[in-house]
């Protein structure tokens, strides 16, 4: 029982410190979201040049995307007439870090950290874009750009017609219902996580076995590298990491691989970038993780700037807005599974879940499709607003938990729809 109720109140505390960070982070990210114009954001980004790296990389540093919520959007650039190095640019420096987690970063390490992270991205992002000029294009890369269409269009064309009022509630439903829907579960999961590291390992675990230097950010590298948490849901890990003794360095590594990689981002960039731009952007991601880490430790040892944790982690007198920040935030979230829960398991829509993969037509109206590649709502968006556009089509309801979408309409045309779902960076199973 003394365990049970030290993992209760290590997360508890880990959640609660959090909170009005997050809060924040989400308004932010909604105000992103409503009033930044697609078309405005797109359009410089279209030479193979290190300007248009370094504008993909300024563009995807406050963008509050995880590593699978940045393909759709990556793939829309690139498919609008982003360059390969302004991709590869986007898709390194955006995962890393956003408004959210750059706010959650400060409230646990302070403001060296909050200012050093995005600042990685940053750089990151634009070598590691520059580095994809010097790889040849992939045929199999001209081959994927020909089929796919440019599903972008459509969204940049209605943001001229939103009025103040639909970006306001545009804003807000992205910021709590799209973007805490794609990060809520990994989320609860790395505070768990962090709970358990912080009950289960001893305060001086890492003291004098690989606490720092090189051996230790290869393990945090081998850690993160194929494992997927967002970029906000990693700052807990490595605040616990960091409180059992590893240096900060080495915890840097994992904030930085951990956020920027997972297996959907490497399959989705081999398939429309070749394999030649996978091994460039997972080798600046490694390589420039290492140095990095070495540099922040070499940047606190020579200053004697030092970065603490544990006044956050162990803190029991919490102000009052952080108690309320973690209702408000805790309402959310319940909302959330609440729904996803219901639609997983309760929600009966007639021919929603096709048969053996199968795609099916329930009525002249109507079609069924299986999706592949649906990872968060940010992909459900995507496919939804491809649909959605198709000549015919009154309404497309896209469903995540079962990898579906109902299609109705009037004289629907399967080979269209495909093409659409297809051009917004997804398949259709057969």
């Amino acid at each position: 029982m003394d365990i049970i109720t030290s993992y209760l109140t290590e997360t508890g505390l880990l959640y609660l410190e959090m909170a009005p960070y997050l809060l924040l982070g989400f308004a932010l990210a909604g105000a992103l979201h409503g009033f930044v114009p697609r078309k405005q954001v797109s359009k410089h980004l279209g030479g193979e040049n290190l300007i248009s790296a370094f504008k993909a990389s300024v563009l995807g540093v406050p963008m509050p995307l995880c590593s699978c919520g940045v393909i759709p959007t990556a793939v829309g650039l690139r498919k609008r007439g982003a360059s390969r190095a302004a991709t590869v640019s986007f898709l390194i420096s955006t995962p890393q870090t956003g408004v959210d987690s750059i706010l959650v970063t400060y409230g646990f390490f302070g403001w060296v950290l909050a200012i050093f992270r995005p600042i990685a991205a940053f750089i990151s992002g634009v070598l590691g874009g520059v580095a994809v000029m010097l790889v040849k294009p992939d045929a199999r890369e001209e081959e994927w750009m020909k089929h796919h269409l440019h599903s972008e269009d459509a969204l940049a064309e209605a943001d001229k017609r939103k009025s103040l009022g639909d970006k306001l509630r545009e804003g807000y439903h992205f910021a709590f219902f799209e973007l805490l829907g794609d990060i809520a579960f990994w989320l609860v999961l790395g505070i768990a996580v962090a709970g358990v590291i912080s009950v289960a390992l001893p305060d001086d675990f890492f003291a004098g076995r690989f606490s720092s230097g090189l051996p230790a950010m290869l393990i945090m590298m081998a850690f993160g590298l194929p494992l997927y948490v967002c970029s906000t849901a990693s700052v807990p890990i490595a605040a616990v990491l960091m409180a059992k003794g590893i240096s900060a360095g080495a915890a840097f590594v994992f904030l930085m691989t951990g956020p920027a990689t997972n297996a959907a981002t490497m399959l989705v960039i081999a398939r429309a970038l070749g394999k030649r731009v996978l091994g460039v952007y997972l080798a600046s991601i490694a390589g420039f993780a290492l140095l990095f880490g070495l540099g922040l430790d070499y940047f606190l040892s020579s200053t004697g700037i030092t970065i603490h944790t544990d006044g956050h982690l162990h803190e029991h007198g919490l102000p009052w807005w952080s108690i309320a920040s973690g209702i408000i935030l805790g309402g959310f979230l319940l909302s959330y599974f609440r729904k996803k829960i219901y639609r997983k398991y309760f929600r009966s829509v007639a021919g929603q879940e096709t048969h053996n993969g199968e795609q099916k037509a329930t009525t002249m109206n109507e079609l069924n499709l299986a999706i592949e590649g649906m990872n968060c709502t940010h992909c459900v968006r995507n496919v939804k607003d491809s649909l959605e556009k198709v000549e015919g089509v009154e309404k497309a309801d896209v469903v995540l938990e079962t990898n579906s979408a109902r299609v109705t309409g009037s004289n629907l045309d399967p080979e269209k729809l495909q093409a659409a779902v297809e051009g917004a960076g997804y398949k259709i199973r057969k």
